[in-house]
């Protein structure tokens, strides 16, 4: 008797489980696709509605989607972190007075907080974090 063929891939050892096909991040974030982008949570997408209306309204310009950083200690590359957003803020006359970074954050992990103070020291910025749980606050918001 033939025995049955293991799955070789997660993908097909959910499929052999009979799980939904779907795309699934860490700690059950479900990403999606919005303007040919891709966001890892429904929080990130909900900000991203926000500041891309916030641009349409002139209170921000040049919104950047997942802008990445290198972080190089003693001329060695040693990783790369990936904010949510970059962007320009804008004041009432339409000047350009400070630029923001943003990540939005549902978790925050040890190598993230790593990640966030090597980048501000390194590239001399101040990353805002977003709680995902409180992004509905943040409508016109550029902390």
């Amino acid at each position: 008797m033939a025995s049955k063929r293991l799955a070789v891939s997660t993908t097909e050892a959910a499929r052999a489980r009979g799980r939904p096909q779907g795309r699934k991040g860490k700690y059950n974030a479900r990403g999606a696709h919005e303007d040919g982008k891709w966001f890892a949570s429904a929080a990130e997408l909900y900000r991203y509605r926000q500041l891309r209306d916030m641009e349409a309204k002139g209170l921000i310009q040049a919104l950047e989607c997942q802008p990445k950083f290198p972080i190089v200690v003693g001329g060695a590359h040693i990783t790369r972190y990936h904010a949510d957003f970059r962007y320009e803020v804008l004041d009432d006359l339409g000047r350009v007075v400070g630029e923001r970074v943003e990540d939005v954050k549902g978790m925050i992990t040890d190598v993230y907080a790593l990640k966030k103070r090597l980048v501000e020291v390194l590239h001399r910025l101040k990353l805002t974090e977003i709680p995902a749980r409180k992004v509905g606050q943040w409508i016109d918001r550029v902390d």
